[in-house]
């Protein structure tokens, strides 16, 4: 079947839409790869910390909200953005199914980024007052993470996508992580630290994974063995990395638990 959507104007319209937002998300998203080290390896709540990692929150901000954009316009109207069907397809129903395939790995790893970073800002905010993030405008990000990761790993298993199975849990997880210690009862003074650093780290991991997976495909065509080691390559580096800073920066055993109910009554 020959597809030749490209002469309607609407959808020459959103194909410039989407390869604009897509080219701001490639810009942000290469800064905030860049930025990514200045916070993480310099001394914590110093100048240099504080401002590049402000820089680093915006611009991966940005680039995570602008993947969600982009991903959703390609699930929803794949054909208008793709009008053309490589010729190694067998179907247009097969091609639509492997675009929003693609695209749904994409989108679970730009919320996954965005719930990450988003969560980081707010436990530093928020403190041990737990009951400012229980509300609906804070947890439908991770219920909408979990939701997407579950029909991502439903895709992975069911048509043999390896990089899907190996991330799609890892952003359940997370998505259960983050409503868990919203809920804790009993909150360590200055866990929120830690919980920065590793929700941050993973933002990392998340950009880095998604860089490997689109962006830096191409440098490793040929050989599908190097190119699972790069994907799983951030994951192996900054899961340790996270581990490492926790570690340092954990806080005292001996300080008490500081119980939530307490918190908000003062």
């Amino acid at each position: 079947m020959n597809l030749q959507f490209c002469s309607l104007p609407k959808e020459s319209k959103m194909q410039t839409i989407h390869g604009f937002i897509v080219a701001l998300h490639i810009i942000t998203g290469a800064l905030s790869l860049l930025l990514f080290w200045v916070p993480s390896l310099t001394k914590k709540g110093g100048k240099a910390h504080k401002q590049f990692g402000s820089y680093y929150i915006n611009a991966m901000l940005f680039t995570s909200i602008s993947g969600v954009v982009s991903s959703t316009i390609v699930l929803f109207i794949p054909l208008v953005i793709y009008p053309t069907m490589p010729e190694h397809f067998e179907s247009v129903a097969y091609f639509t199914a492997y675009l929003r395939g693609q695209y749904i790995f994409l989108l679970m790893l730009s919320l996954l980024v965005w719930n990450n970073v988003r969560h980081s800002v707010a436990v530093l905010k928020v403190k041990n007052n737990l009951d400012q993030l229980r509300t609906i405008e804070y947890l439908w990000l991770p219920a909408l993470l979990f939701t997407v990761a579950s029909i991502a790993l439903y895709q992975g298993v069911t048509y043999g996508i390896t990089l899907t199975c190996i991330f799609a849990p890892i952003a359940l997880l997370n998505a259960i992580s983050i409503v868990r210690y919203v809920y804790q009862k009993d909150i360590v003074a200055g866990s929120w630290v830690t919980e920065h650093i590793g929700h941050i780290i993973g933002s990392g991991i998340g950009a880095y994974t998604a860089f490997f997976a689109f962006g830096g495909r191409a440098l490793f065509e040929g050989s599908p063995t190097l190119q699972i080691v790069s994907w799983v390559l951030p994951a192996l580096i900054g899961v340790p990395f996270s581990i490492w800073l926790n570690c340092k920066y954990k806080p005292k055993s001996q300080v008490p638990k500081t119980p939530i109910s307490r918190v908000t009554k003062s």
